[in-house]
């Protein structure tokens, strides 16, 4: 299981044996999911990726979570990283991917204030 039974207002509704009846996703306030439950989650989904063990069993799981749209999202995150680390200036990065300012920023600061995933990241697909 990955997680312990937690309120109904936390995760969706429980039945009397403490099994999920369902979870909604339509909107994400992290303030209703507790810090260390979050980073429980998180080390869950991670093993999750981890364990998969192929290319294609990756990109079938990530196309069954994520919509289009989000996955655009993440790629192109990622392809802004790739073009700070080579040097290219924020309006450039504007011009060619057609990402907002503040998206750039915010990747930018990950860079530089971050813990690394991105160049971890990066590396590993340039090898």
């Amino acid at each position: 299981m990955l997680y312990s039974p937690a309120p109904d207002s936390v995760l969706g509704s429980h039945d009397s044996r403490g099994i999920c009846r369902g979870v909604f996703m339509a909107r994400y306030n992290a303030n209703k999911i507790p810090y260390k439950l979050q980073d429980r989650l998180m080390d869950h989904f991670c093993e999750t990726l981890a364990r998969l063990k192929t290319k294609s069993d990756i990109r079938n799981f990530l196309k069954d979570l994520l919509n289009r749209q989000e996955r655009i999202m993440l790629i192109r995150r990622l392809l802004i990283a790739d073009m700070l680390i080579s040097g290219k200036s924020h309006r450039e990065i504007r011009e060619k991917l057609k990402a907002g300012f503040p998206t750039i920023s915010r990747v930018d600061r990950w860079l530089n204030f971050g813990r690394g995933g991105y160049e971890t990241a990066l590396k590993t697909i340039k090898k």
